[in-house]
């Protein structure tokens, strides 16, 4: 896996299996997964279309998952341990009807070690609950926002430290898990951190 900035986009290049929750998700293989900043009054007539739009600028050669945020770059937060990287940008200052104070927090999830569907699924799961944990932590009364979109994936071709062995996967991604210990602490100081670098 490689990561890095291009014209305010995240992009994050490699082999993942994947799941997302963004406007052009599903689950699939795919080679780069992006999260692209966009104007705060950004609103386009078909947002999925804007996302196919941005990958062809970005001139992708295979599949991808595509994320928008209006958060600048430079309060992505990069969190990594043993196995897990996560990407988060997290932002609360943007109107909406639902709330007093909304905006998006995008999390991304990228794991080493294989993953079972269930813990593909799953990690989404945990991976909200933590998000809005932060919130809560931080005296929000919301538990996220009407825009908030979540990718978990792991890399295809990585096998640390398991040679000769047959390739270990890890089954579960609930929060009692150490996978899922793992997601909760890198989301929460992601969330937190990235909200107050914006002042929120």
């Amino acid at each position: 896996m490689e990561y890095y900035l291009k014209d305010s986009t995240l992009i994050i290049k490699g082999d993942f299996e994947t799941v997302s929750t963004g406007l052009n998700g599903g689950r699939a293989r795919v080679k780069y997964l992006f999260n692209k900043q966009v104007p705060r009054t950004f609103n386009p007539p078909d947002p999925r279309e804007f996302v196919k739009e941005e990958a062809l600028k970005l001139s992708f050669e295979g599949a991808y998952f595509g994320l928008l945020t209006a958060v600048k770059m430079e309060y992505l937060q990069v969190i990594e341990n043993d196995y897990m990287t996560a990407f988060i940008t997290a932002g609360v200052s943007n109107g909406s009807e639902f709330r007093a104070k909304v905006g998006t927090i995008n999390i991304i999830l990228i794991s080493k070690v294989r993953l079972s569907e269930t813990a593909l699924l799953g990690a989404i799961i945990t991976a909200t609950e933590a998000k809005g944990l932060a919130l809560l932590e931080k005296g929000y009364t919301f538990l996220g926002t009407n825009t908030d979109a979540v990718i978990v994936a792991y890399e295809i071709d990585s096998n640390p430290g398991l040679e000769n062995e047959e390739r270990k996967e890890i089954p579960y991604a609930g929060s009692s898990t150490d996978f899922g210990r793992k997601i909760t602490e890198a989301v929460i100081k992601g969330v937190k951190v990235g909200l107050e670098l914006r002042g929120e």
